[in-house]
């Protein structure tokens, strides 16, 4: 367990500051009230059921000592933190605080994105971000910072991924075997009862995830986010399309997800029409794949909205871009969706850097009324390599019963 300990780190985090020239920041402000940004949290190692019902700033200046910034009746809540303190009791006297510690800071980063443009980064209400304005400076954004501290890896964590995507490759094999076994001996099976059976192989493996597995036959397949309900789940059955999508990590501190999805066709040979479908599927996969591969070989940056731009012009050339209804890939890290770069440029514009030591998802779907087919991968991204993660990938739509 020690070698997955982390703790807070000062230097590191002022030599983020000191390197980001997009943010170009005096300081990073940290900033919490009830839990409303879980990366200050846990960027700054909040200790897990510490009290904390008031306003609280911690100012990590670029260089320098820090300053925390507490109310008199909680003023221990950053006692585990370096830096000197100020207690307030009125706003009057909070903001008399924030304008003396910011004074001459220029730029202040903080959890704001611009325009809402990364959800992930944009934590802060917007009246603290007009609260800290009117200290005088400027708020920029803290979205590189983020990924830097957040989402770059160290060798154990690195270990815990990998780890985490050879057991997802297992299980799916275990499902898929487990499935046919049930088809072939005529056993009652629903979409739940599938679920359950991988969610069970999770916990005997002492692994942990945020929501148990998607299982969908057909239409469902065709619901990205379909989850089985307990009752009233539906049957799996011979002449069915069946997606499994599953994510999981170790049951240790600081453990990082893998996520990856496989379709299969449950009889003894797959139809034309979803054949066609999983190749688009797979081809805009491996465009997206191939375009980070060769970049990072290259030492070219890449920014994350480029990948999926790759894979949805793959989609849209074979006439199926309606119906890639989601982006291309998410970040992994201690959530599913991790606060590094995601692969988008639909539902927000990522405009962040792939940078080494991060992980994120390739899953490229195509959706129609009838079923949807969805191709999951992981790349792992160091210095001048891009790696796939949980080999095997499926490369075509097998017909489970042949």
């Amino acid at each position: 367990m020690e070698k997955y300990a982390r703790r807070f780190d000062l230097t590191a985090l002022q030599k983020a500051l000191a390197s980001d020239a997009v943010a170009r920041a005096g300081g990073w402000l940290f900033y919490d009230f009830r839990g409303l940004d879980p990366i200050s949290l846990n960027v700054l190692r909040f200790p897990e059921g510490k009290m904390a019902t008031r306003r609280w700033f911690y100012w990590v200046p670029t260089s320098g000592d820090p300053v925390k910034v507490c109310h008199r009746i909680e003023a221990d809540a950053l006692d585990h933190l370096p830096g000197s303190k100020l207690l307030y009791s009125g706003w009057k006297e909070l903001q008399a605080h924030l304008q003396d510690t910011l004074k001459g800071a220029g730029r202040v980063a903080m959890q704001y994105s611009p325009g809402n443009a990364i959800p992930y980064v944009s934590r802060v209400d917007a009246g603290t971000i007009e609260m800290i304005r009117d200290c005088g400076v400027t708020v920029v954004t803290s979205a590189d910072l983020v990924q830097t501290v957040e989402a770059v890896m160290d060798d154990a964590q690195v270990e815990t991924h990998m780890e985490a995507a050879k057991m997802l490759r297992q299980t799916v094999d275990l499902t898929f075997e487990e499935v046919r076994r049930r088809l072939r001996d005529h056993v009652p099976t629903t979409e739940y009862d599938i679920q359950s059976f991988m969610a069970d192989h999770f916990e005997a493996k002492g692994f942990l995830a945020d929501h148990a597995p998607i299982v969908a036959v057909n239409a469902h397949a065709g619901q990205p986010h379909y989850s089985p309900p307990e009752v009233g789940s539906s049957p799996v059955k011979r002449g069915d399309l069946l997606l499994i999508d599953l994510w999981a990590k170790k049951k240790t501190p600081y453990s990082i997800y893998a996520d990856i999805t496989w379709t299969a066709f449950l009889d003894d040979q797959v139809p034309q029409k979803h054949r066609e479908v999983f190749d688009v599927v797979r081809s805009g996969r491996d465009a997206a794949t191939a375009y980070v591969q060769k970049a990072v070989a290259e030492g070219r940056p890449v920014k994350a909205h480029e990948v999926d731009d790759v894979a949805r012009a793959s989609i849209a050339a074979r006439g199926y871009g309606d119906q890639f209804t989601h982006r291309t890939g998410h970040n992994l890290g201690y959530e599913v969706h991790g606060n590094g770069a995601h692969l988008d440029h639909l539902e927000t514009i990522d405009d962040r850097l792939i940078i080494p030591r991060t992980a994120f998802t390739i899953e490229p779907g195509v959706y129609l009324a009838e079923f949807g087919i969805r191709s999951e991968i992981n790349l792992y991204v160091r210095e001048r390599e891009a790696v796939i993660t949980g080999l095997p990938i499926q490369t075509e739509l097998s017909a489970l019963l042949a």
